[in-house]
């Protein structure tokens, strides 16, 4: 008994010894080991989840971009019940007969003489904002300039850019079509009088707010709707960093204005090209057999783009667009000196290599074709 008791304190003093130095050491080398790799493991989750989350930020925003312009596009062209703009005409008084100017004499530019175009009478100074006849220039269902901010003709200080002004080098896009969404009367908003049962003959703008007929399912008022896409140098409550901002026919006080939204922070490049339809489809350098119907050196559109063409091209008006591809790229909020982007960006008539601290910023680069649905076709 005694015995017995004697060997179960030994083997307790030997359990109650611990580890030796040796074996704390070995264990402290294997803790830190494990504990290093698990902080490496988290900075660097951290870390892709960071750049992963800012690369997808980047196209959200390039996405959204894309969901304004596009659907905008897709109208161009669209006047209620018609796609032929040559049969809009500018009335007033609720009096259909009582015609102001026709499509032709609504033009920004006269086509004869190719000078300034007459102001439509009758119109609010407002709806010239932009340009004499920028908001009623029915037949231009697409307009664009290249690498500076141009709208119309003459336009006034209403029309100035955002801030400190546009951003040098980059295009705008105006788009003209009436609101899908039929409406109500209202005096100082330019809208369209669509008449199913005139469809090919004559549609009708006024501003008056007195719609010249009645309105039924064949008789709608639609809001004719004018946006002007560019990029300024400024964000809202951020100045120097660029946004793409779009200018709106809209109404205040009962006439006609142009109303300035942002659409996203961050865009600092904004390239437009138009589809035409040149009636060279086998591409051999002349229009085709068959296709310039009445002789007059203007191919009658089949609807396909041949050619694309910068907004400034010289021979625009000669022929349909009938789409249009466009440009956006993104450039990320903050600096991230990890980040050396060299480039260079090639697209439309733009080279763009990054220098300096531009190199430290994640940009994307996205681009849509656009086709244009209400393109008149033979």
């Amino acid at each position: 008994m005694i015995f017995g008791t004697r060997s179960h304190h030994a083997h307790l003093r030997r359990l109650s010894v611990g580890l030796s130095l040796v074996e704390l050491m070995v264990a402290l080398t294997l803790g830190s080991a494990l504990i290093a790799g698990a902080v490496y493991v988290y900075s660097q989750s951290r870390s892709t989840y960071r750049v992963s989350e800012s690369i997808a930020r980047l196209q959200e925003e390039g996405r959204y971009v894309i969901s304004v312009i596009e659907p905008d596009l897709e109208l161009a062209g669209f006047y209620g019940f018609t796609n032929l703009p040559d049969a809009v005409r500018l009335v007033r008084g609720g009096d259909a007969g009582l015609v102001i100017a026709t499509a032709s004499r609504m033009r920004q530019t006269a086509v004869v003489t190719g000078g300034a175009q007459p102001a439509a009478v009758n119109l609010p100074s407002g709806a010239h904002a932009c340009g004499t006849n920028f908001a009623v220039d029915v037949l231009t269902t697409v307009q664009g300039s290249n690498d500076t901010f141009a709208l119309g003709p003459s336009p006034s200080s209403e029309c100035d850019p955002y801030g400190s002004g546009a951003l040098a080098d980059t295009d705008t896009l105006t788009v003209r079509h009436a609101d899908p969404q039929p409406t109500l009367p209202r005096a100082g908003r330019i809208q369209v009088y669509a008449s199913r049962l005139s469809s090919r003959s004559s549609h009708l703008l006024f501003a008056d707010g007195r719609a010249p007929g009645i309105t039924d399912e064949d008789n709608r008022v639609h809001d004719l709707a004018v946006r002007a896409y560019y990029v300024s140098q400024d964000s809202v409550e951020r100045p120097g960093f660029p946004a793409l901002r779009v200018k709106t026919l809209s109404e205040r006080a009962g006439a006609p204005v142009f109303d300035e939204d942002e659409v996203m922070q961050g865009v600092e490049d904004f390239q437009v090209q138009f589809g035409i339809d040149t009636g060279d489809y086998n591409r051999d350098g002349v229009i085709d057999a068959g296709v310039d119907v009445n002789g007059d050196g203007i191919p009658e559109a089949d609807g396909r783009a041949t050619r694309y063409v910068n907004p400034d091209f010289d021979e625009l008006s000669r022929y349909q667009v009938v789409s249009v591809r466009f440009w956006v790229r993104v450039r990320s909020d903050q600096r991230d000196a990890a980040i050396v982007d060299r480039g260079p960006y090639k697209y439309a008539d733009v080279v763009f290599t990054p220098t300096g601290e531009e190199q430290h910023y994640r940009r994307i680069l996205m681009s849509r074709t656009v086709t244009l649905r209400n393109a008149r076709t033979l």
